[in-house]
């Protein structure tokens, strides 16, 4: 597993993607977003390790596009999974001038939290 160099921060913008799933560009929206990726709400599974062509409106005066590559898929099947189903995309090729762009535009907002406890680390308190 890749190790994640950003914070994920709970935003849900629009987010357009073309895959070779379907005929023609599907809107979606994204559950987190970082300057290297994103998770994506849908039931609509493409393969892990296809790539996709994606444009995230950010509200600036254009789109950022990106090609990425989904990298993790949520369909719920498990009783560990939680949330909602989507998938994970990592951004490929996009330019330092864009991460920076997105990773100011993101400065604030809060972070996803963990909601599985991970092995050795802090448990919840429940009671």
């Amino acid at each position: 597993m890749k190790k994640r160099f950003e914070i994920r921060r709970l935003v849900s913008r629009p987010i357009e993607i073309i895959s070779s799933l379907w005929d023609e560009p599907l809107n979606f929206f994204t559950g987190d977003l970082s300057p290297r990726g994103s998770y994506v709400f849908s039931e609509l599974m493409p393969s892990i390790g296809e790539h996709v062509y994606c444009s995230v409106d950010l509200g600036l005066t254009k789109p950022i596009e990106a090609f990425a590559e989904v990298v993790r898929a949520n369909m719920m099947r498990r009783s560990a999974d939680v949330g909602y189903p989507g998938f994970g995309l990592d951004f490929i090729g996009l330019k330092p001038l864009e991460r920076l762009k997105i990773r100011n535009l993101l400065r604030g907002l809060p972070a996803v939290v963990p909601t599985i406890p991970r092995i050795g680390g802090p448990v919840p308190n429940i009671g």
